[in-house]
């Protein structure tokens, strides 16, 4: 009987380190909060330069967009999604959702964020990877339709 307890306790303990994907937590200096600088699509040449107010923020597995509103600075809009690390230089992201930090920082995971609102922070399919260039200030997310530079903030 105790033999099969602690075979049922290792099995128990194995299963749960299993289960820990390695991926979700993803160590690298793309960690912290990244303003954006500039927005270019790549199929017109057209460069757009946000009034520092579009932010991405990146934490273990998750993204999160933040747009500060500049007249009312406690007005920001939230929208939050998994990322995922492609290969040592390239991650992915998508299927946003929207963050509120009201009572209990409730994401809403019934209702998608609909892509007109993630066209202003570069991002324009439902799923997008994107190519990193980073030095220890500066990131560069290039997928095949937009370039986004962003300074560390």
């Amino acid at each position: 009987m105790k033999r099969l307890l602690y075979f049922l306790g290792v099995l128990v303990l194995t299963l749960n380190a299993i289960s820990c994907k390695d991926h979700y937590y993803i160590e690298n200096d793309l960690h912290g909060v990244w303003q954006v600088t500039s927005i270019e699509k790549l199929s017109t040449g057209e460069v757009t330069e946000p009034a520092g107010d579009l932010y991405y923020m990146f934490q273990r597995s998750m993204v999160m967009l933040g747009r500060r509103s500049l007249t009312v600075p406690e007005n920001m809009v939230r929208y939050i999604a998994h990322f995922d690390l492609v290969n040592e230089d390239s991650i992915g992201m998508g299927d946003f959702r929207h963050y509120s930090t009201g009572e209990g920082n409730q994401i809403d995971k019934e209702k998608k964020v609909p892509l007109p609102s993630l066209r202003k922070f570069g991002l324009y399919q439902d799923y997008t990877t994107f190519y990193m260039e980073q030095s220890s200030h500066k990131l560069i997310l290039i997928s095949d339709s937009v370039r986004i530079e962003f300074r560390k903030y």
